[in-house]
């Protein structure tokens, strides 16, 4: 018996051992299997020449390289962020030929802090505090002091993540990657301002994952826009942005990407719920949906959108005649097609005009009785240069040619130094 006990014995001695090294063998394989996939995607991105300096997009799980850093980290703590200073100048005349005088500023657009945590491979916590126009105090109260993003990441499988808390809105391109060296124009595209909102973020629980055939998707379940805010520009002030949030009736949003090869993207995403929050009279059911592309390769970059709304008329309609939101558009739409090319293509640096044109008309359609808005349906040019001396910096000026129905459209001068770490 003894002859037995003894191999027993020290088999159970060493199961500790044992179970520690296998549990550092499989930190180790997938710290191993995260550093493999990291290279992978660098390589393809090389493949096709879209691992240009001319614009880091590609992170994690719909997120910049920047935002998303905590994912590839170590365990703990892991800090990046982004920043924006913007100058406009604005023409002294309007399309009509009206004298109104010059109209120059100058902004401390936004400093951001991305911080995270990884408790695990599996649970990892991410945030995104932005502090815009020069951050808030009670000297200077226009600025404003917010968080874009805080949740947390339950990450399961490759095709099955559970993510809760305050999110993005997975729509359009800009809504999710905002930093400055990541899209063209020393401003974001006024269609992925007007027709979909931005920054738009809400609280939320969903799931997102990559499906076999290069396909991506999230989907989100989150509280809704706050129809009482909505006016002639459109839906963006319905956002709740999480601050004590009315979820009287909540949303569904999502999206789905595909990726055939490097470089290249087509997708699809959407937003639908009922936006009167007040749990009585006429629901406003609000449905945005949004198609977009983008092709890369060879220091070419070219990217287009169309995006559209509707609204429930019947809801709209009951609003009160004097209610600002009853102006709002039943029906909106708005595209953008945008080309750039890197002319120093191969080097560490950039340097890349680029061209945007842009259509929207936040009041395709209104209730009857309520006056059109010549000034919401406009037509856009936007050219201009990006020069980044490293992918992570980019400066940017560029010349806007605006014009609208009610023939008020300003031209418009913009600079913008922006960076990412």
């Amino acid at each position: 018996m003894k002859s037995l006990l003894t191999p027993l014995v020290l088999a159970l001695l060493a199961l500790p051992a044992f179970a520690q090294e296998k549990t550092d063998t499989d930190k180790r394989v997938a710290d191993l299997e995260r550093r493999l996939d990291a290279m992978s995607r660098e390589l393809e991105s090389q493949r096709a020449g879209t691992a240009m300096p001319a614009a880091p997009t590609e992170g994690r799980f719909g997120l910049a390289p920047s935002a998303s850093k905590v994912y590839d980290a170590p365990a703990g703590l892991s800090i990046g962020g982004y920043g924006e200073l913007l100058y406009q100048g604005k023409a002294a005349t309007l399309q009509d030929g009206t004298h109104v005088g010059s109209d120059k500023s100058v902004d401390a657009l936004r400093m951001v802090l991305y911080t995270g945590y990884k408790f695990s491979d599996r649970i990892v916590f991410n945030s995104e505090i932005e502090f815009e126009h020069g951050g808030y105090s009670d000297e200077h109260p226009e600025g404003e002091a917010i968080a874009e993003f805080y949740y947390l990441d339950f990450l399961l499988t490759k095709g099955l993540n559970i993510r809760a808390g305050q999110m993005l809105v997975p729509m359009g391109f800009v809504n999710e990657i905002h930093e400055p060296p990541a899209f063209l124009g020393a401003r974001r595209p006024l269609v992925e301002q007007t027709i979909i909102p931005t920054t738009w973020h809400e609280n939320g629980v969903g799931i997102h994952g990559d499906l076999p055939g290069n396909l991506t998707y999230r989907v989100y379940l989150m509280d809704g826009l706050e129809a009482s805010r909505f006016n002639a520009g459109g839906i963006a002030d319905g956002r709740q942005d999480g601050n004590k949030a009315n979820a009287q009736s909540p949303a569904w949003t999502g999206r789905l990407d595909w990726t055939p090869r490097p470089g290249v993207l087509l997708g699809g995403s959407f937003y639908t719920g009922n936006s009167n929050q007040t749990g009585t009279g006429e629901a406003i059911r609000t449905t945005l949906w949004d198609a977009h592309a983008e092709y890369r390769a060879g220091g070419l970059q070219l990217r287009g959108l169309y995006a559209r709304t509707t609204l429930g008329q019947a809801g709209v309609a009951a609003l009160a005649p004097a209610d600002p939101a009853r102006a709002v558009g039943v029906r909106q739409w708005g595209g953008y097609l945008e080309a750039g090319y890197d002319v120093l293509r191969g080097s560490r640096q950039a340097l890349i005009p680029y061209l945007r044109w842009e259509r929207l008309d936040a009041q395709q359609a209104v209730v009857p009785g309520v006056p059109v808005d010549g000034a919401q349906g406009q037509a856009l040019v936007t050219a201009g240069l990006a020069y980044k001396p490293i992918p992570q910096v980019a400066v940017k000026a560029d010349w806007t040619r605006a014009e609208n129905r009610a023939r008020t459209g300003r031209d418009q001068l913009s600079l913008s130094l922006g960076y990412t770490f």
